[in-house]
């Protein structure tokens, strides 16, 4: 049966979307092969993850993400974003429930841009200050506001699960995106302080309700947006005491802008996440062809007036994030 792919982005983080479940066209040990195939930027289609989701024909559907590398991992929330987004056009719906392993994600539609660009918010599960498995071995919980050496020798870090694990420092001096690179990558090559790996998010504030945020995600490195990141920051900034859990935080990063806030769930804070859901490209291939060596050619509907409308809008996000004096110096692979 041929792999029915569309190519979506949120915020350009560019993620597959493939009907069904990973066993319904690969064996398990597979599956890592064909996401990197198929994610790779010279042999493959290119992208920064994939999601496989399998229907269950009621407006619900289960969810399975993997990082480019073919790592599983239990979120993406941009990519949940052109999930969700293509669940809501089948069902010609306002809301959809996308569940990944024991947490359940509600997706629904939001205003369309005035460029004409699809929106839809994305509730994910509540935040966890003391998740089960530490995000940093042998520290007390919760682990926020703290220097680690391990981190970074001056930074202060915060650690939380949204559910996947993720390290968030507030600057409140220059960004600088070589700093960022050099602490994600320490991160990742230190494991018997990061078990579990994490992402490493850097947050800069630009106005009362307005912040720049950029991560090195684990698996994939520097990427132009990470949706997980961009929940677990927003918490963080009210863990600290920065801005208030319910109101709306203008989130700018290089793939674009979007919004997030944090609903009050008896104790517990549960990010909501909105911004685009962009449409690429459509296509199909034979699973055969991500098992082979590349390159990768197909034929499929590019949907040039979604990419169209999505330029113009972050075309005006740039500017603000160069009129505010955002350097940006090393580009992620969806910038390249």
């Amino acid at each position: 049966m041929a792999l029915s792919i569309t190519k979506t982005h949120g915020s350009l983080n560019d993620i597959f979307v493939i009907d069904g479940a990973p066993g319904d066209h690969f064996a398990d040990a597979d599956v890592p092969r064909a996401v990197q195939l198929l994610c790779d930027r010279r042999r493959g289609l290119g992208g920064d993850g994939v999601y496989f989701v399998a229907d269950n024909g009621d407006g619900t559907a289960e969810a399975y993400f993997y990082n480019p590398d073919g790592s599983p991992s239990l979120l993406c929330g941009n990519g949940m974003r052109g999930a969700g987004r293509l669940l809501l056009d089948r069902y010609q719906a306002e809301e959809v429930v996308l569940r990944t392993g024991p947490h359940m994600f509600t997706v629904r539609a939001a205003d369309t841009t005035p460029q004409g660009v699809r929106q839809v918010s994305v509730s994910l599960p509540p935040v966890d200050f003391t998740p089960a498995e530490p995000i940093v071995a042998d520290a007390e919980w919760p682990f926020v506001d703290r220097t680690l050496p391990a981190y970074h020798a001056t930074r202060h870090v915060s650690a939380a699960a949204v559910p996947n694990s993720h390290l968030v420092t507030v600057l409140d001096d220059t960004y600088n995106e070589h700093e960022l690179v050099a602490t994600g990558t320490r991160v990742a090559n230190t494991p018997d302080v990061f078990p579990i790996g994490a992402n490493v998010s850097f947050v800069r504030p630009l106005a009362e309700a307005e912040v720049f945020i950029r991560t090195f995600e684990r698996g994939a490195g520097l990427t132009p947006s990470c949706g997980s990141g961009v929940a677990a920051s927003r918490a963080v900034l009210s863990r600290l005491g920065r801005v208030e859990p319910d109101r709306p935080v203008v989130v700018r990063n290089p793939g674009g802008v979007a919004r997030s806030w944090l609903q009050t769930d008896g104790e517990q804070w549960r990010p909501v996440l909105e911004g685009n859901a962009t449409k690429v490209y459509a296509t199909e291939l034979d699973p055969a062809v991500l098992l082979g060596g590349g390159p990768i050619d197909y034929q499929g509907e590019v949907f040039l007036g979604e990419a169209d409308a999505f330029a113009e809008l972050n075309g005006d996000n740039l500017k603000h994030l160069q009129e505010a004096g955002i350097e940006m110096a090393v580009k992620g692979p969806a910038e390249l």
